[in-house]
């Protein structure tokens, strides 16, 4: 199963959300942070651990590794 993951950059957070999960929202101070939120909530979410996880990051915002 492949979970699509959308990424924004707000103020002073980054916001993952999934139109693969309903109802599932990632909030944290860096996209880092978010990122690896992101990787252990969607198979808690799902209950599934054989998923690839998609990450989009709007075109333009630089995102820091």
């Amino acid at each position: 199963m492949t979970v699509r993951v959308l990424y924004r950059q707000d103020q002073d957070t980054w916001v993952a959300t999934s139109p693969d999960v309903p109802r599932w929202t990632v909030v944290a101070n860096t996209y880092l942070e978010a990122h690896q939120l992101v990787e252990e909530g969607v198979r808690f979410a799902l209950d599934r651990d054989d998923l690839t996880v998609e990450h989009y990051v709007p075109a333009g915002v630089a995102v820091a590794a």
